[in-house]
């Protein structure tokens, strides 16, 4: 089993590209394989987090300010809401990138789906929803303590930084064996 651990901020394009190109057509080609495990973390590079004085709120700071710190918080309310991967990682590949929660939660929670769209709109913007979003530090601290970029990628506790390139041929490449007839040709590195 291979597990890989991604660490991003909502409003980061190098995040979003990484997701829109990497994540989400390697997860769609080898996630029913049964060999990877997959978990991200809507937390990044320059975010803080605070308690109040009293401990009954959180107060956060964003690298690319308020409403990136929103759609954070958005995608925490979505993991909460579907802890498992295979149910979030779409809804959270979504929301990735938008301008802002109102824009998100039009495009990413339209029609029938698993979350209703008023709910995760006020989990977002909630105290629970900046708790929640603060609560994914503690991943960093854990996981990723030099993180100083975003998408940071963890493969089975170790960072590769050309998971950030070609996740799907780093993959194949090195630890999926054997190999899925679906994985490109294989590069010696």
């Amino acid at each position: 089993m291979v597990n890989i651990v991604a660490f991003g901020e909502g409003r980061c394009s190098d995040t979003s590209y990484w997701m829109k190109w990497h994540w989400l057509p390697m997860w769609r080609m080898l996630g029913s394989t049964g060999r990877i495990k997959f978990e991200y973390h809507p937390y990044g590079i320059k975010t803080t987090c605070v308690d109040s004085d009293d401990g009954d709120d959180v107060s956060c700071e964003c690298h690319h300010g308020e409403r990136e710190c929103l759609l954070n918080q958005l995608q925490a309310c979505v993991i909460e809401a579907l802890p498992n991967f295979e149910e979030y990682m779409e809804f959270v590949t979504c929301i990735q990138g938008k301008p802002n929660i109102t824009v998100a939660a039009e495009t990413c929670f339209e029609g029938p789906t698993k979350l209703e769209r008023a709910k995760m709109l006020e989990c977002a913007d909630s105290r629970h929803g900046r708790k929640l979003f603060s609560d994914h530090e503690k991943y960093v601290a854990e996981m990723a303590p030099e993180m100083h970029w975003v998408p940071w990628i963890l493969i089975n506790g170790k960072r590769y930084k050309e998971a950030e390139e070609d996740l799907w041929q780093f993959l194949c490449d090195r630890f999926i064996d054997p190999r899925p007839i679906h994985c490109p040709k294989k590069i010696i590195y």
